[in-house]
């Protein structure tokens, strides 16, 4: 809804902020017919290369007591303890689970999420990840995960 407003209040003001992409025409003569044809030269969007992900907290595997989704954060917390203090882990977003250590996935694909039923679409987001980065171990450890070569 904001995007709508500028992109309004932009329009207005003749793009001073922010200009739309505008194709380049270029003419080109074909040397076998001879047929003159217009060419439209798009520039490659700006993108990210990587996708930012935050450091999550390492080896809480030791003192792990269950994680669950909570519907009112829409977040999942992992509970765990450490010497007498009980610790918690908000993951607002299932790919920060990539960043956890081999351990702790294996903790967490034991241990399965915790929700209610009407959350079970959203929390099985989060069990998903780690099931794939379990997976994912597992083809390494076993040597048959192939990179692709860059050519």
């Amino acid at each position: 809804m904001l995007t709508r407003g500028l992109m309004k209040f932009e329009a207005f003001r003749n793009f001073k902020h922010w200009k739309p992409h505008q194709p380049k025409k270029m003419k080109r003569v074909d040397p076998m017919t001879g047929i003159e044809e217009t060419i439209l030269l798009i520039k490659k969007p700006r993108v990210m290369k990587n996708i930012l992900v935050s450091k999550m907290e390492q080896d809480f595997h030791k003192g792990f007591l269950y994680w669950v989704y909570s519907c009112l954060s829409t977040e999942a917390v992992i509970t765990y303890r450490v010497e007498n203090e009980v610790k918690h882990i908000f993951v607002y977003d299932p790919l920060w689970l990539v960043n956890c250590s081999v351990k702790d996935i294996e903790c967490l694909f034991v241990n399965k999420i915790g929700f209610k039923a009407e959350d079970r679409e959203q929390a099985m987001q989060f069990q998903k990840v780690v099931l794939r980065r379990k997976w994912l171990g597992r083809l390494r450890k076993k040597g048959k995960l192939v990179k692709k070569e860059i050519t």
